[in-house]
């Protein structure tokens, strides 16, 4: 990996949009796997669950796109996180909402990495004389 790619990752909370990103995909593709768990909801009560995944894909590519707001966008995806609770097959059996959970606490606890400076207290120089 080159050093400027690596520079930018490491500037972006990528382990909390990875786990949004995922809760979000569980809970977008579940009601096509056609499993014997899936529970298909037609017409309003579907597009609910459709339009609760989306915005959570869409806030966890925020987390990678703009990271100086991850506060606020983390606390979206845990709020989305737990909405889905309600419309998306139960949190996408649950999978989804934790994943998506897991990502809107880590991205709004996420710090950016600070800069190495000069120590603002140095230890004292045991070969020094005090005066």
């Amino acid at each position: 990996m080159r050093p400027c790619d690596r520079a930018w990752r490491r500037g972006r909370p990528w382990g909390a949009a990875v786990l949004a990103a995922l809760g979000s995909a569980e809970m977008l593709l579940l009601p096509f796997s056609g499993g014997p768990a899936t529970v298909t909801v037609a017409g309003i009560v579907g597009g609910a669950g459709f339009s609760t995944s989306v915005p959570l894909l869409a806030a966890s590519l925020m987390l990678l796109t703009h990271p100086q707001l991850h506060t606020p966008v983390g606390l979206v995806v845990l709020a989305l996180a737990l909405v889905a609770l309600v419309t998306c097959n139960v949190g996408g059996l649950l999978v989804g909402s934790v994943l998506a959970g897991a990502g809107g606490v880590w991205g709004f606890a996420w710090l950016p990495p600070t800069a190495p400076g000069p120590d603002p207290d140095p230890a004292p120089d045991p070969d020094r004389e005090c005066a």
